[in-house]
C-alpha cells in the first residue's frame, strides 16, 4: 500500500492487483449486459434516441458516440460488497484521501466497437487557484474485459494532476493494459482519454468515485441537468 500510495501521489495513478476473483468479474460482467441491454431497449421502445445523444438520463448516458455512462444500483449493495464496503483496493484509497471518505457514485463505462477517442480531460477542478494540493478524489476503475490496446483502454499523461502541470507536463501520455481481476485509481485531476475501440469487443469498465466528505461533484452527475430514464412497466 505504501509504495501504491507514493507512486499515485507523485505520478497520479497506480495500478492494484487481486482486486476481484473471476467469479465475481464474471458476476458483474453479466448483470453489466444484461442491464445495458434493458436500457437500449427501454430507449428504444420509448422513442428516446435523440434524449439520449442530446442529454442523457440520470442513470443512462452518453459520453461520446459508442461510449455510455450506465448506473447499476445492484453494484451497491450488499450482494455487491466486493465493489464497496468490502473492496479489496479500499485501504489504499483510504491512505490516499484520508479515512473520512464516501462513494460520489459508480457506474460502468462501456466502450461499444467503433467508439471514437474522447478529448483530454480531468474529471474534476483543483480545490485552490494558486497551489498545488493533495488529493480529495479519485476514480477507481475495475475492467470486466481484459484491456488492450485494440478495446481502447484509458490514456493518461503522468504528474498532469499536479497543479500547473496539465497543459505541458513534459510527459509522454501512456495506458494501463489491466486485466480482468486488477484495477486502476487515478486523480480526479489527471489528463486522460479514453481510447477508441477498434476491436469487435464490448469493452465494459466499473467506475467507482471516491471523495472527501467536504468535496461534492454536481457537474458530472447533476439531477438537475439529466431526465430520468421512464421504466417499461
Amino acid at each position: 500500500v505504501g509504495i501504491l500510495t507514493h507512486n499515485f501521489l507523485q505520478y497520479g495513478l497506480c495500478c492494484f492487483k487481486n482486486a476481484l476473483t473471476k467469479r465475481q468479474v464474471r458476476a458483474c460482467l453479466d448483470l453489466t449486459l444484461e442491464r445495458l441491454h434493458e436500457a437500449f431497449d427501454t430507449v428504444r421502445r420509448l422513442g428516446l434516441e435523440q434524449d439520449l445523444i442530446d442529454v442523457g438520463f440520470t442513470t443512462f448516458k452518453t459520453r461520446s458516440r459508442n461510449r455510455y455512462d450506465l448506473r447499476i444500483d445492484d453494484f451497491t449493495k450488499k450482494e455487491y460488497s466486493f465493489l464497496n464496503k468490502k473492496a479489496k483496493w479500499l485501504p489504499l484509497v483510504k491512505s490516499i484521501l484520508g479515512k473520512d471518505i464516501y462513494i460520489v457514485h459508480s457506474g460502468v463505462m462501456i466502450s461499444l466497437p467503433d467508439s471514437e477517442t474522447q478529448p483530454y480531460h480531468m474529471d474534476g477542478p483543483h480545490l485552490h487557484e494558486k497551489k498545488h494540493l493533495p488529493p480529495h478524489c479519485l476514480n477507481v476503475f475495475v475492467p470486466l474485459v481484459d484491456l488492450t490496446p485494440e478495446r481502447g483502454p484509458t490514456e493518461f499523461v503522468p504528474t498532469s494532476q499536479m497543479f500547473g502541470n496539465y497543459w505541458d507536463p513534459g510527459v509522454k501520455p501512456m495506458t494501463i493494459n489491466a486485466t480482468t481481476g486488477q484495477c486502476i485509481l487515478f486523480d480526479y485531476r489527471i489528463k486522460h482519454r479514453g481510447l477508441g475501440n477498434k476491436s469487435k469487443d464490448k469493452r465494459p469498465v466499473i467506475y467507482v468515485t471516491y471523495a472527501q466528505k467536504h468535496y461534492k461533484d454536481v457537474k458530472n452527475f447533476s439531477k438537475k441537468r439529466y431526465k430520468r430514464l421512464p421504466k417499461l412497466h
